[in-house]
């Protein structure tokens, strides 16, 4: 029979060839895809942690703006009951006491009668025995009179120049103790924030040459409740707001305690001092917040500490008011530290 070609095929080598061909293109497309989802999760990563921090860094401008705050009560209060003038102090009955605390300065009755009194306990501290009173020095005799018969009591507030605590064992590099109304709610709220580390033993990364540790910046907000005596009383219990926190904290010399940027936590760029007869307060003017974060703590492509920072500025305007009223000739009507401030810090929160 007549022969016929052979039909042409791939040698032994050719598909060895082409395999190391295919295996090196391979390689190196799964590479690339390797490289670009540890790229994309810490984009992810660092994305959530921006977040997260930003969402605390607005909390804390916001309460950190309302340092001092002490609001005044609507609608105005009456008292129904007649009031006689006495040197001591003494407790009367009003319609409602809300909004009222010890320190506060009252305008009490009208006309001829009216004066101005300062709040020195109410029944919400325990200085008055039954409810809704306040307890007061009166100059003056102060007698119902209308349909119906009463006499009007109306605020007469100003901020609490001292809304944040400085010197003294006050506020720092890395812990920052203020009260006000933070929330507008009528409440006055002592807040601390300060540092845990994140591990025990912490844990430690090294950037430049510089060992810092991971912390958690916590936060704690208790309702001041202005006992009559100087109380110690105690923070509630602290959340972390910011995790993996970087900072340095030098014990022997704090002025060198510093994150990433070279910038403690907390600046003071304006602190100065107001004379307020017949003593001398500190007044912060300002607070700088710097927060340098670290992601994971590593970067998941590089495998190196990656970190950032977000930084603000925050002028109280509550405690320039006080200074305004204080230069005014006003100093003996700005509200009081209360007796229970600053609290002691609940175990294992802060450092």
């Amino acid at each position: 029979m007549p022969s016929s070609p052979a039909e042409a095929g791939f040698s032994l080598l050719e598909l060895l060839a082409s395999l190391v061909i295919i295996s090196l293109l391979m390689a190196g497309v799964f590479g690339f895809i390797y490289q670009a989802q540890k790229r994309f999760q810490g984009n992810v990563v660092v994305s959530e942690s921006n977040q997260s921090a930003r969402a605390a860094l607005e909390l804390m401008t916001q309460e950190i703006g309302q340092a001092g705050y002490n609001p005044p009560f609507y609608p105005h209060k009456t008292c129904a009951v007649s009031v006689p003038a006495n040197a001591d102090p003494q407790c009367i009955t009003l319609n409602d006491i809300t909004g009222i605390n010890p320190g506060d300065w009252l305008s009490v009755d009208t006309g001829t009668y009216n004066e101005i009194v300062r709040v020195t306990g109410t029944s919400a501290n325990g200085a008055c025995g039954a409810a809704n009173q306040i307890q007061a020095v009166f100059e003056w005799p102060h007698t119902p009179a209308g349909s119906p018969a009463v006499f009007p009591v109306a605020s007469y507030k100003f901020p609490f120049a001292t809304g944040i605590l400085f010197g003294n064992g006050g506020s720092d590099d890395h812990n920052l103790y203020f009260f006000g109304d933070i929330n507008s709610d009528g409440v006055i709220r002592y807040v601390v924030y300060s540092l845990s580390p994140t591990t025990t033993p912490a844990t430690t990364v090294n950037i430049d040459g510089t060992t810092y540790t991971l912390y958690n910046l916590y936060r704690s907000a208790t309702p001041v409740s202005f006992p009559t005596t100087v109380s110690a009383g105690t923070n509630a219990s602290a959340s972390p707001v910011v995790q993996n926190v970087l900072y340095y904290i030098d014990s022997s010399n704090p002025a060198n305690s510093r994150g990433p940027t070279g910038s403690p936590i907390f600046g003071y760029p304006s602190v100065f001092t107001v004379g307020i007869v017949p003593n001398q307060i500190t007044v912060v003017g300002t607070v700088v917040l710097t927060i340098s974060v670290a992601v994971n703590p590593k970067s998941l492509e590089s495998g190196i500490v990656q970190w950032y920072t977000m930084a603000t500025q925050i002028r109280p305007l509550n405690l320039a008011a006080a200074v305004a009223v204080n230069q005014s000739g006003g100093g003996k009507f700005m509200a009081k530290r209360p007796n229970d401030l600053p609290m002691t810090n609940p175990s294992n929160y802060y450092q």
